[in-house]
């Protein structure tokens, strides 16, 4: 099983019993998410009249290995399991994965695809998910030599409304 030429969908195999091969220079696309956010993700098929064909996801645990993590069971039906998510659209040729509430654990490489038989994926998307924490942010500079500004708030004897504000400001 391999390469088939059509426009980089390829099979393999998934669970423990696997067999892939990669189109030579195949690079995965690589996605940016920090922890806590939601990965949204779209993978695109040829509509096909017939029998429902399930959609999945998996992770890679090897060059043509991967773990099923998510499979769809019918169309315009979303399915739920752990964080994960997926809903098949077939008239329109998309599905849709969704991984809420990301970790740094998550990061790795994953496919989507059409779930062919009991061991066998047709992945339409190879991708690579990097979760990594937000850069912290901090002044560019800090300037201590600059004075604070004090402002005091009164309120005239016997008046009512609104106090007047006296102070003053320095620069």
């Amino acid at each position: 099983l391999g390469w088939n030429g059509l426009g980089g969908v390829h099979t393999c195999c998934f669970h423990l019993c696997c067999c892939c091969s990669w189109p030579q220079g195949a690079v995965p696309e690589e996605l940016h998410k920090h922890p806590g956010q939601t990965l949204l993700l779209q993978c695109q098929y040829s509509p096909k009249r017939g029998p429902y064909q399930p959609k999945s996801w998996c992770q890679q645990t090897s060059p043509s290995r991967c773990t099923l993590l998510v499979t769809s069971s019918k169309p315009r039906t979303a399915v739920q399991k752990s964080h994960y998510t997926i809903w098949d659209k077939p008239n329109a040729g998309f599905f849709n994965i969704t991984m809420i509430q990301l970790t740094q654990n998550d990061s790795g490489f994953y496919w989507c695809g059409i779930y062919a038989s009991e061991n066998i994926i047709t992945v339409l998307r190879n991708i690579s998910l990097v979760v990594s924490p937000a850069p912290t942010t901090s002044p560019m500079w800090t300037l201590p030599w600059l004075p604070t500004s004090t402002v005091l708030i009164t309120s005239p004897e016997g008046t009512s409304g609104h106090p007047s504000i006296n102070g003053s400001e320095t620069r």
